[in-house]
């Protein structure tokens, strides 16, 4: 799942020139829960309780059961139009639990840039929009009417397959020089470099450079042949069959010939992803034949699995059912080829033999342990350091590689002087202008005259004058998460780092190594697991955050707004293709074709009583405006919450607060004045009945609590913004998926219930 991506993560994603996955379309299925590892206790029970087991189940149902029940209509309808529509109605009942609140996407900051605007694909699903290879960077910062020429150049040009040259032509013309080096900066290690065993985009995003896929989005956001020469569907749109570029090869990291790319590579690469269950093989359910039934155990014959390499050049994949975005998810690293002979040559092994612990298995330990096909070569990665790429002299496409030479550099987000001084220098290529690094931008004075100054002006342009634009907002949903069923009380990876600040009354036992506690918990903690299975509790917490406050102190009071999120889908994201009647909360409800994703979340909201903007029809989006903050919503949700958890035994008052531990890296400036904002707005609002804990520590100690765990019972927060999501594939269920029970879905992990 490239696109489960982490909020600091995107911190060092400052431009953008242009996202990890649900799963199919078949139902969740419904094992018993494995709930020995984890404190239970059903939900909305009271205070003071002694955890053994949660019920996952029980407190999944009463939460999201009804969005479930929806989103199932959803995936068995026929009609595409229906889908959407009563997607959209799924997802309104989703907000309407307060389980997550809505904050921003990536982009839409002021920015400078030397990567000529829109040489990135600018699709909004898949793993290419991480691919470096078509990038064209400049020596000199671009200037913001150049980046504006550009964007209307490519808005000409689109789908004619001569932007790329038109731009290179345009800056070359206008004095600009291109390089050959690609330079930014990365905050995260990869953990693996097996991206089959992983779902965490810190881990894909370095491993997408080194592979070539079957097909591919190229900049002007056109479906293009990669490995794949063609692709032909059968007339039941059963089966897609490739036909694999000839006389390509597998190389090591240092160039050297390991194996031919062959049909089979692709059979290998899925089965090991369903062998690795890193998190992406639930993208396969209900879309090829028997991927879930193979996953789980139910038959262990591979060749039962709809993938088979007919010849060593012809490719099929069977589905299930007709899907209509099947070949949208092409671009995605669930359908990457993997070196058979590579892969047994580092210990690799499949199906039973599977083995990842043994001590022979290398394969994905580092850029050393995997084959590469694409465009670049790991040469070098060290950690906290760098991660450097040359381009691949062994790929069929050359001309298409702009910069011959990728350079990773490792920024920790502490040190924004440094940040803006490498972009300056040219080490790195651009960076975005937030809060932090904005007033430097102004300060800092260019050689480029300006235009009739007045009074007090510099008669030079500052960088900011010369150079900014905003970036362009992409499709990735940054959410807070209320932990429904905490379990951790101490960092997971290292428990001597971060350890909650609540006072948790007697704690008999606590298990350092698994960050679980075993035995009693009382008093505060009982009272905050009781306060987070309230929904109007959660509601109330939702409708106080000030987000456009909690998002200048990244981006400033001028865009504050700008990439500001109302719904998980992006509103514009679907469109209706024909007319459809639906019902909503009992009443018939009718959408002409046309009508967007947004307009029926909206509809939906309206009729359950939600009083939240997520469309605007001027903008016609669901983003750029704050639709949730409303202090007076707020104060009514939580007397509602007050009310209903005195009746349950739990006081709520100023003197009695509910406290609620916010983890977050409080050594990156940025997200320490977010905490004091969150921590502001619930004193604002509530008065005092609600108590923020502010837990702060290091960056990697942040997301060792709540990004990284792959089960819910590590997460160690009460509310986190930690992480967020971003599409895998061209369709809603991409984002909703990520909300099915039993393990299903991925980001309940982030809700304390089971894995991910």
């Amino acid at each position: 799942m490239k696109k489960f991506l982490s909020l600091v993560l995107a911190l060092a994603m400052v431009f953008s020139l242009a996202a990890c996955g649900g799963n199919g379309d078949t139902p969740a299925s419904n094992p018993p829960a494995d709930n020995s590892q984890a404190p239970s206790q059903n939900a909305g029970e009271p205070a003071a309780f002694t955890p053994v087991t949660y019920d996952y189940e029980a407190i999944y149902n009463e939460t999201l059961g009804e969005f479930y029940d929806i989103y199932m209509k959803a995936k068995e309808a026929v009609d595409v139009n229906e889908r959407w529509a009563l997607m959209a109605v799924a997802e309104a009942k989703l907000l309407e639990t307060g389980a997550v609140s809505l904050t921003n996407c990536r982009g839409g900051n002021y920015a400078m840039s030397r990567v000529v605007n829109r040489t990135v694909t600018g699709v909004k699903f898949g793993n290419d929009s991480d691919r470096s290879h078509q990038a064209v960077v400049c020596n000199e910062f671009i200037r913001s009417e150049d980046q504006t020429a550009l964007r209307a150049l490519w808005n000409e040009l689109a789908g004619t397959g001569t932007y790329l040259q038109a731009a290179k032509d345009y800056v070359t013309e206008k004095g600009y020089t291109i390089r050959d080096t690609y330079g930014y900066t990365y905050v995260t290690e990869p953990t693996t470099w097996d991206m089959f065993a992983t779902s965490q985009q810190t881990d894909t995003e370095p491993v997408v450079q080194t592979y070539e896929g079957l097909m591919e989005y190229d900049c002007e956001n056109v479906m293009q042949p990669a490995m794949a020469t063609e692709m032909t569907m059968s007339e039941d749109g059963l089966t897609y069959t490739f036909k694999i570029r000839e006389g390509q090869v597998w190389v090591d990291n240092q160039g050297r010939k390991v194996a031919d790319v062959k049909a089979d590579d692709w059979v290998a690469g899925m089965q090991h992803l369903l062998d690795a269950k890193g998190g992406l093989q639930s993208l396969l359910f209900g879309i090829i034949v028997n991927a879930q039934q193979y996953s789980n155990g139910e038959i262990t014959d591979f060749a039962e699995v709809g993938v088979k390499a007919l010849d060593d050049y012809t490719l099929e994949y069977t589905l299930e059912a007709p899907c209509a975005y099947f070949p949208t998810m092409l671009g995605y690293s669930l359908f990457a080829p993997l070196s058979r002979e590579f892969y047994e040559s580092r210990g690799g092994k499949f199906g039973v033999d599977y083995k990842p612990d043994d001590a022979s298995y290398t394969y994905g330990k580092g850029p050393e342990n995997i084959a590469y096909s694409g465009p670049y070569l790991c040469t070098s990665a060290t950690d906290h350091n760098s991660i450097i790429y040359k381009a691949n002299d062994s790929y069929w496409n050359p001309d298409n590689v702009s910069c011959k030479n990728l350079i990773w550099y490792y920024d920790d987000g502490s040190d924004s002087a440094k940040r803006f001084q490498d972009a300056m220098s040219g080490t790195t290529n651009g960076l975005g202008l937030t809060s932090e690094v904005l007033e430097m931008a102004r300060n800092e004075m260019t050689d480029i005259p300006r235009e009739d100054p007045q009074e007090g002006e510099s008669e030079f342009l500052s960088y900011f004058d010369a150079y900014h634009y905003i970036s362009a907002t992409d499709s990735t949903t940054f959410m807070g998460f209320y932990n429904l069923a905490r379990m951790a009380f101490a960092n997971f990876d290292d428990p001597s780092r971060m350890v909650s600040t609540q006072e948790h009354g007697s704690v008999d036992a606590i298990d350092l190594d698994a960050g679980v506690f075993t035995t009693d918990i009382e008093d505060t903690a009982a009272r905050t697991h009781v306060a987070m299975n309230n929904q109007n509790f959660r509601l109330a917490l939702t409708f106080a955050l000030d987000r456009g406050a909690w998002n200048s102190v990244r981006y400033g009071e001028e865009l504050k707004y700008s990439n500001l999120l109302n719904t998980i889908v992006p509103g514009d994201f679907s469109i209706l293709q024909g007319d459809v009647t639906i019902d909503i909360n009992g009443n018939s409800h009718s959408f002409p074709a046309g009508t967007n994703y947004g307009e029926i979340v909206q509809a939906a909201l309206t009729e359950f009583g939600v009083n939240a903007k997520v469309w605007d029809e001027e903008l016609a989006n669901s983003s750029g405006f704050d639709g949730w903050f409303n202090v007076d919503e707020a104060k009514a949700y939580m007397d509602k919450a007050v009310e209903e958890l005195a009746a349950q035994g739990v006081e709520v008052s100023a003197e009695n607060p509910i406290e609620i531990d916010y983890c977050f890296a409080s050594e990156v400036e940025v997200f320490n004045n977010q905490a004091h904002v969150l921590e502001q707005c619930m004193n604002d609002a509530f008065g005092g009945k609600v108590k923020v804990n502010l837990v702060g520590g290091s960056q990697d100690d942040a997301s060792s609590a709540a990004y990284q765990p792959t089960n819910g019972f590590d997460m160690n927060h009460d509310l986190s913004h930690q992480s967020g999501w971003g599409p895998d594939y061209g369709d809603p269920a991409t984002w909703l998926d990520c909300f099915l029970p039993y393990g299903d879905g991925f980001m309940c992990k982030s809700l304390g219930l089971w894995e991910g």
